[in-house]
């Protein structure tokens, strides 16, 4: 590719300062008032501006991380409502980002893990998904019976199942 003009050099760097704030090629064309193609000819046919590009929404990537760790770790202000008015802020926290966050970077430690079914050699897959919809069925009828289904797995401190004592 020749060597871009002035114009065009001013142009490219308004697009990836707009790529790198905004993520989004659609939003940073429009907002830099260039064409969507001219932008992607642009990269096809510049090494050092597709190498700038990529950096442009590495960066945009950065900031969304940072966002996401600030509402992780430091919280959020929502308003607290009374009898229709602002009475003041509870700060909440987003564990899902947290956990998002540490899957990303620990994921050897945080990764979520998934429940093996047995081999044939080890029974039969059918019995085990039997047993485990039992054991879940029985669950659910101790929870919606008013029990503590984690407390009492199996309803033995009752005598083996039956209803709550009053």
């Amino acid at each position: 590719m020749p060597e871009p003009s002035p114009t065009a050099r001013r142009r490219m760097r308004r697009f990836l300062d707009h790529l790198a704030d905004t993520g989004n090629v659609s939003a940073a064309c429009r907002l830099a008032r260039l064409d969507r193609r001219t932008a992607y000819q642009w990269r096809g046919a510049d090494a050092d501006f597709r190498r700038l590009w990529q950096e442009a929404l590495d960066a945009a990537v950065d900031a969304l991380e940072a966002e996401a760790r600030r509402r992780a770790v430091e919280g959020v202000e929502h308003p607290h409502f009374h009898q229709g008015q602002v009475a003041g802020t509870v700060k909440r926290y987003s564990d899902a980002l947290l956990m998002f966050l540490l899957r990303a970077h620990r994921p050897e430690r945080f990764r979520e893990r998934t429940t093996e079914t047995p081999t044939a050699a080890e029974g039969d897959s059918d019995d085990a998904e039997q047993a485990a919809r039992a054991a879940l069925e029985r669950r659910l009828d101790r929870l919606a019976a008013g029990r503590d289904p984690e407390g009492d797995p199996d309803g033995a401190e009752r005598g083996g199942g039956g209803s709550p004592a009053a």
